[in-house]
């Protein structure tokens, strides 16, 4: 199951009420807040245990329906991108088949989740590429944090991949 973690401004943008859930799989879990970009409305998604982040725009208003379809959508594309094996991709998409929206409950992971934003507000007028999403994800995601043990977020992430699906044949 996936867990769509929502600061306040963000439930207010997608018109929806925080479902109360107890407990959460860290890996299943991602916080997401809402800013501004390059004068566009984004969403920012991280990973509560990998730190990996998405920024996602064209979420419009009102479309808490359509967000867990435009998140993995964004999600495999961004994975593909970093050449993770398509089978572990698969392996993570199948967990994701359902959708649960709460509140936020992890200080540490939210004050992650502000720093990225402010240092991708920081270089909007930089021109060096960071328009393009693609280029912004994977420069994210290699930004190294001290919750996760001073590592980039993509290694963390696969690894924790591999970890989890080992068993699992991959071809």
């Amino acid at each position: 199951m996936l867990f769509i973690k929502a600061t306040k401004d963000t439930l207010k943008d997608l018109h929806i009420n925080p479902e109360p859930v107890l407990e959460t799989d860290l890996f299943f879990s991602w916080h997401v807040n809402i800013f501004t970009l390059y004068r566009k409305k984004h969403y920012v998604f991280m990973n509560d245990l990998s730190r990996l982040s998405l920024t996602i725009s064209g979420i419009r208003s009102n479309q808490a329906n359509r967000l867990q379809e435009i998140f993995i959508t964004n999600l495999m594309r961004y994975l593909t991108l970093e050449d993770i094996p398509e089978k572990l991709i698969e392996f993570y998409i199948k967990n994701c088949n359902e959708m649960v929206i709460t509140k936020t409950d992890n200080r540490s992971v939210r004050s992650t989740l502000n720093e990225i934003m402010m240092i991708m507000k920081s270089l909007e007028y930089n021109k060096d590429g960071f328009e393009d999403q693609d280029h912004r994800h994977k420069w994210n995601n290699r930004s190294i944090y001290k919750p996760i043990d001073y590592k980039e977020p993509i290694d963390v992430f696969i690894k924790e991949l591999k970890d989890r699906y080992k068993n699992n044949k991959i071809e």
